[in-house]
């Protein structure tokens, strides 16, 4: 039995209206043979009674009647006809539902859901024989073994192997582990386990070895390894049918950013709804596959709603990320042929843009009336403008803004340091639709340079970069502010220790910087912290993330605290608003309350480099 997020799928699938369809693809491993799917179904209010079908192509699998006045249903759908091509069963989740009454209940928020899916196989899985089938569909857990000072050839295709794995596998709770070589490996493993051992060397060749758990060697010079790695995320993987090749082709071109587009283009396509009363067709807007922090975005929508009779008033709606940007009475035309501004300030990496039409005036029972329909043409065109900051959102522009390279440097060549880097890569990876590229280069390559990039430093603070929170003497932290705004500065009565993530502007570029003032522990226990909830990435705020001994990590917006506490200098004001904002810093570093001296000036520092 295998659950639905290993297979790709969400724990929850919701259906948006009365009528809706999911697909909901399996995949099936070499050996196995679906059997049956089973989950719960949770039902809204005011549902009366309802059907779930599953199909198949245009082969009905099951239906299987809802009952409204049950909260929790559970299903179990045979998938023994399914239709499996290239190691995918094509099932598709249909709802029809009825409401109570005669009214129509606004099913938007809370929908049908078919929740904590898991499908039965039979049969026994196969092991790999050929390169072609050492990646399995299912893959739970990713093995990295390195030297145990790895060159920065080894380190970076390691990186490469990892991020392709999680663009691939990631929405699936992929487990990327990086493991010395010549440390002692277990003999059994689950059976979605997969090992890679990666060297450099002057050959070039990718081997399947003989192990417990499947294995395979990628080795290569500095010039080749690369190739051997980047293969597994194309389909040149397909066609090694033995148990030993060697990859020869040219290294793929970075994902360019994107400044201008349709919806077609960027695969979102036509954007169809059907509702009574009130319509709303949404499509997201996803940073990440822009490849760019944007701007201000420039919409020119085109497209078709049912233009109100004439007893009905209308209005047409566009909302970003919740906002209202644009409204306007519908008129008898239903033509969608409108400019609008989504202002950079309110795109997040990935924001909801919703053009909806509210109608009012006589009613009818629910489904009397010709339902409303409102279609956004797959011509509709986006204009991207340029940020006029790399990271203006701090961790909300990562990793958009680390695009379409991004350089990676480590404090030290160690492979602890080594894996620290990949886990934020990956966790990165998790939440981007383009494929990052990493590049590993020094540390002072990474500081003089130009390029975005990511640093590791788990032996001191890094040093060199504008850091939006600063440790001076061992016991002063400075809060830096935006522009012109004077830090905020905290002084202790002793030494602090803590560990920081900390999105830093540095011109024109992004930088995250993971370091600490007291060994590498609360940083390893800061990024632990990090991937033991899979949203705590996705959810990151304001630039830095605060860790100190004995405390939950503490997120912070350093331009939001110190601006504050610069509103007022007259009268000491200041000095008690920056105690109260950043007070939780404090907490978080546990030092005695009257050992503290709170300050609101003090010396001036350009936040960017010049």
């Amino acid at each position: 039995m295998i659950g639905a997020t290993p297979l790709g799928m969400s724990d929850e699938i919701g259906f948006r209206d009365r009528t809706d369809e999911v697909a909901f693809p399996i995949p099936v491993p070499r050996g196995l043979t679906p059997k049956t799917l089973t989950g719960t179904v949770q039902t809204p209010v005011d549902l009366e009674s309802g059907h779930l079908e599953a199909w198949s192509g245009d082969l009905l699998l099951a239906r299987i009647a809802i009952d409204g006045r049950r909260d929790f249903t559970p299903v179990e759908i045979p998938l023994e006809g399914a239709r499996v091509r290239n190691g995918v069963a094509d099932v598709t989740l249909r709802t029809v539902l009825h409401s109570e009454g005669e009214a129509c209940p606004d099913w938007t928020g809370r929908t049908l859901e078919f929740r904590d899916g898991e499908v039965v196989f039979d049969g026994g899985l196969e092991v790999p024989r050929v390169l072609a089938d050492f990646i399995p569909p299912v893959l739970e857990r990713l093995e990295i073994y390195l030297p145990t000072d790895p060159s920065t050839v080894e380190a970076e295709a390691a990186a490469e192997l990892a991020l392709a794995a999680s663009a691939r596998f990631g929405t699936r709770d992929l487990e990327v582990a990086i493991l010395p070589a010549d440390g002692v490996r277990a003999t059994a493993a689950s059976p979605f386990t997969r090992r890679v051992e990666l060297r450099e060397e002057t050959e070039s060749r990718i081997t399947l070895v003989e192990a417990p758990v499947p294995t395979a060697e990628v080795v290569g010079d500095a010039s080749t390894l690369a190739h051997q790695v980047r293969s597994v995320s194309t389909n040149l993987r397909d066609l090694a049918i033995a148990d030993s090749v060697s990859v020869e082709t040219n290294l793929p071109v970075p994902r360019a950013l994107v400044t201008e587009a349709t919806l077609n283009e960027l695969d979102i396509g036509t954007v169809t709804s059907r509702g009574v009363g009130t319509v709303t067709a949404t499509f997201g807007l996803d940073q990440t596959r822009l490849a760019t922090a944007a701007g201000d975005v420039t919409l020119e929508l085109s497209g078709t709603y049912s233009p109100p009779p004439a007893d009905h008033s209308g209005l047409v709606v566009v909302e970003a990320g919740g906002t209202v940007i644009d409204s306007w009475v519908a008129d008898p035309s239903g033509l969608i042929d409108r400019t609008v501004v989504v202002p950079g300030d309110v795109l997040g990496r990935y924001t909801d843009i919703s053009v909806s039409l509210q109608t009012s005036g006589a009613g009818a029972s629910c489904g009397v009336v010709q339902p409303l329909t409102m279609v956004l043409s797959g011509d509709s065109r986006l204009r991207i403008g340029e940020s006029g900051s790399p990271a203006p959102r701090g961790f909300d522009s990562l990793p958009q803004a680390m695009m379409p390279r991004v350089q990676v440097a480590t404090g030290s060549a160690s492979l602890d340091d080594t894996r620290r880097a990949i886990t934020i890569l990956v966790e990165l990876q998790r939440l981007s639709a383009s494929l990052l590229r990493p590049e590993w280069v020094t540390v002072e390559e990474l500081t003089d340079g130009a390029a975005p990039g990511l640093l590791v430093s788990s032996d001191g603070i890094a040093d060199g970069l504008p850091l939006p929170l600063e440790l001076t003497g061992g016991r002063t932290l400075e809060v830096m502010g935006a522009g012109d705004v004077e830090p905020a500065i905290l002084r202790f009565s002793e030494d602090i220790d803590f560990a920081s993530l900390q999105v830093v502007e540095d011109d024109d570029r992004a930088i995250l910087v993971a370091s600490t003032s007291s060994g590498s522990g609360e940083l390893d226990r800061t990024l632990e912290w990090l991937s033991a909830d899979p949203d705590r990435w996705a959810g990151l705020r304001g630039d830095v993330l605060f860790t100190a001994p004995g405390r939950e990590p503490v997120q912070l917006s350093t331009a939001e605290a110190a601006g504050a506490a610069a509103v007022d200098e007259d009268g000491g004001s200041a000095t008690v608003r920056t105690a109260l904002l950043v007070g939780s810093v404090v907490a978080v570093a546990g030092v005695a309350l009257a050992g503290l001296a709170w300050l609101a000036t003090g010396r001036g520092r350009p936040r960017r480099r010049s």
